[in-house]
């Protein structure tokens, strides 16, 4: 049984396995937290010398009454059909789920792009309960731009998907009243030429009257320095603070990449960054990731030398990636910020 959370640690469930829900999200309902995410287990990347054929074994969900202790709650939603959207083979990331109060209904939405990263569209689900089972409902093509890492975000009876226009910049578009599909309203933010320097892997959250957004550079699983961001509109201008991570030594983020930020509903002022350390085997003598990003993506910059394969420096085995839970504190100006802990409790932020 844990009584803390420990960045970085290995997490089991209560039945003793790792617990498996990446790229993932909390939701409090009725007195219980729930989590979710990709199911990546038995996806081993290159670890048995032969690319991995799926890319996730579904979403998965757990309960727990205390952040600490999670029950699986088992596979809430995958496909059988290699045609379906979420079929073990073809790409799907950072499913999110909103309570829609006019319809009753919970509804996920998932960013999936395919086997080869053809596509790049939201596949809508829905469901009567938090824990499903979810029901596959339509593809949403939000044209026209590409579904690229993602945000749900409910704010003030209102719904928004924040999501990345893969390499090239932030879209910000509402919902329909019933959450399912996107509307007309729609703006652009922060637009940067290529990777590394584009964000993505959005995280809202709103603190005393403002919004920020927690991203991430582009360098794959590979972990870069992220980046925050403030806003008074959704539609409006939205300001770099820069690197939130402070006495983050090497510039990674600790070694993750930020999916989401959950608002604890009875802990006054407790904020936390949910983050996937994604590659636990990093070479000790890898390159600059992000300068490798910029030579594969940048036109004008010199090529990556002939043979230069990421793979060389992780096998990328998510299913053996661990998760970084980091409280977010706040300067007096109300900037945010994290800091490294080995350990912390919920019981802490209590006054």
């Amino acid at each position: 049984m844990y009584h803390h959370i420990r960045p970085g640690k290995t997490w089991y469930d209560t039945a003793g396995k790792r617990i498996q829900a990446h790229g993932g999200s909390i939701l409090y309902v009725d007195g219980v937290f729930y989590w979710y995410g990709e199911n990546k287990e038995g996806i081993t990347g290159y670890a048995t010398g032969e690319k991995c054929r799926d890319w996730h074994h579904g979403v998965r969900m757990y309960s727990s009454r205390d952040l600490y202790n999670w029950d699986d709650c088992g596979i809430i939603m995958v496909d059988e059909d290699p045609n379906g959207l979420f079929y073990p083979e073809n790409l799907m990331d950072r499913p999110h789920i909103l309570h829609n109060p006019k319809t009753g209904k919970f509804v996920m939405w998932a960013k999936c792009a395919g086997k080869n990263f053809e596509t790049g569209n939201f596949g809508v689900c829905i469901a009567d309960k938090v824990t499903g089972p979810y029901r596959f409902l339509h593809e949403v093509y939000p044209e026209p731009y590409h579904a690229g890492d993602f945000d749900l975000v409910e704010f003030d009876g209102r719904a928004y998907v924040i999501y990345e226009h893969p390499h090239t910049k932030m879209i910000c578009h509402e919902l329909t009243d019933d959450y399912t599909n996107v509307s007309e309203r729609v703006s652009e933010h922060i637009p940067l030429p290529y990777p590394p320097l584009t964000r993505e892997a959005p995280a809202h959250f709103f603190h005393e009257g403002k919004h920020y957004l927690l991203t991430s550079g582009t360098t794959g699983y590979f972990p870069n320095p992220s980046k925050v961001y403030s806003f008074d509109d959704f539609h409006g201008e939205w300001k770099d603070l820069g690197d939130p991570c402070v006495g983050d030594r090497d510039e990674n983020s600790f070694c993750a990449q930020f999916s989401s930020v959950f608002r604890h509903p009875t802990v006054e002022g407790l904020y936390i960054a949910l983050g996937d350390r994604w590659l636990t085997d990093l070479s000790p003598d890898m390159p600059d990731m992000r300068a490798c990003y910029e030579r594969l993506f940048n036109p004008a910059a010199e090529k990556l030398p002939k043979g230069f394969n990421f793979s060389d420096y992780s096998d990328s085995n998510t299913s053996e990636a661990d998760y970084v839970w980091l409280p977010i504190r706040f300067r007096e100006d109300g900037t945010p910020f994290l800091e490294w802990v080995n350990k912390w409790t919920v019981e802490d932020f209590k006054a």
